[in-house]
């Protein structure tokens, strides 16, 4: 295990991240367009920066906070395992897994599972005790994902592998065909209960996996590839997929924002937004955050368009997630965004020195990002 990955998977991730920088990143490139300057701003909400504190390095990766219902356990690229007081973000355990790690961890149960930049799928205690480990078939660049039964992972080649959560025996093994060229993903699989897995794939496609033997309940198109090239034809579903009220969405990077009834795959409506980013979700409407840095809303149940805050372009925004009936994205220059959702206005920003996607942790939201985690609240 201690070989590199097949160059392949190197040249892929290359590809994606250059067709990826000419909408989504910042870049010295003259071809790129510089970052939209931010507004003076009259705070019409306080978003409150409830604490800070410093991580491990992410090391070209993307790391996630977890949050179990009492703590909060973050991880680097360097191996370490923080556990951190959702409180007052003071950290109060941890332990190093002794492996160079390649995304966030999952906890469920006293538990804490690892992936490591070799392929490998490690599970601890919380007090850093090692249980078992698995090998990968490929690097993982997603945190695992549990129900306390089953441990599930979504490698860089594609393939899911369940194993069990006890044990680490490995239950299951869901492969699919790749094309020559796909966008690198950090996050495109949603683990739902006990029951199903939502998995967004290269070529538009989403499937929903049975957890119980990993085998395709269904799947469907959310965005057909089109063009002429290979670099044209990536239409990825390289965010995850969402779930609520019998309505499965997916968005896909040079594609589309499709919704489908959760029950029987029937499309519900599709908009033309291209997005790598992903997506976050109310009763009322149906949030992206495009490749070109746009925030949009639509109207969960046509598509309608709601509106579209155009104040961030360029400025690398990640995705969108809800903090009480408001939506917050964060930004390359490690600044919180709080919009309005139902206008898009602003109407508060913060200066956090982290930039991730949000992740929900109680009434508050965690980000992580730039060597820094930290928590925002109203």
């Amino acid at each position: 295990m201690n070989k590199p990955f097949p160059m392949k998977l190197s040249v892929v991730a290359l590809l994606a991240a250059l067709a990826l920088s000419g909408c989504s990143l910042f870049s010295g490139s003259d071809n790129t367009p510089e970052p939209t300057p931010l507004k003076p701003l009259k705070p019409l909400v306080d978003l409150k920066v409830g604490w800070k504190n410093s991580v491990g390095d992410a090391g070209g990766y993307v790391f996630e906070p977890a949050f179990d219902g009492e703590r909060v356990y973050t991880a680097g690229n360097n191996g370490r395992v923080q556990i951190i007081d959702p409180a007052t973000g003071r950290e109060i355990g941890g332990f190093d897994t002794k492996v160079r790690l390649s995304a966030g961890v999952g906890v469920r149960d006293g538990r804490v599972f690892a992936v490591s930049e070799r392929g490998e799928l490690l599970a601890f205690t919380t007090q850093g005790e090692s249980r078992w480990k698995a090998t990968l078939t490929s690097q993982a660049l997603e945190a695992p994902q549990t129900d306390g039964k089953t441990v599930v992972v979504r490698t860089g080649d594609g393939n899911v592998t369940a194993f069990d959560f006890a044990s680490g025996q490995q239950l299951w093994l869901y492969q699919r065909q790749q094309p020559a060229l796909s966008v690198r993903s950090t996050g495109a699989m949603q683990l739902l209960g006990s029951d199903v897995v939502l998995l967004g794939l290269p070529g538009g496609v989403l499937t929903v996996l049975g957890l119980a033997d990993g085998r395709a309940m269904w799947e469907a198109n959310v965005a057909t590839p089109k063009g002429a090239t290979e670099l044209d034809r990536m239409v990825d579903v390289a965010s995850r997929p969402v779930f609520d009220r019998g309505q499965v969405c997916a968005v896909a990077f040079q594609g589309r924002l499709s919704c489908f009834d959760a029950r029987t795959a029937t499309p519900m409506w599709s908009r033309e937004v291209s997005s790598s980013k992903g997506i976050a979700l109310d009763a009322a409407n149906i949030y992206v955050t495009a490749d070109d840095g746009s925030v949009q809303a639509f109207d969960r149940t046509d598509g309608r368009s709601v509106w579209r805050q155009d104040g961030f372009k360029y400025r690398k925004v990640e995705a969108p997630a809800l903090l009480g009936r408001f939506v917050v994205v964060t930004d390359g220059e490690g600044i919180a965004h709080l919009l309005s959702n139902e206008s898009g206005d602003e109407l508060g920003r913060a200066s956090i020195g982290a930039s991730g996607q949000p992740v929900a942790a109680g009434p508050n939201l965690l980000v992580q990002g730039l060597g820094r985690i930290a928590q925002l609240g109203l």
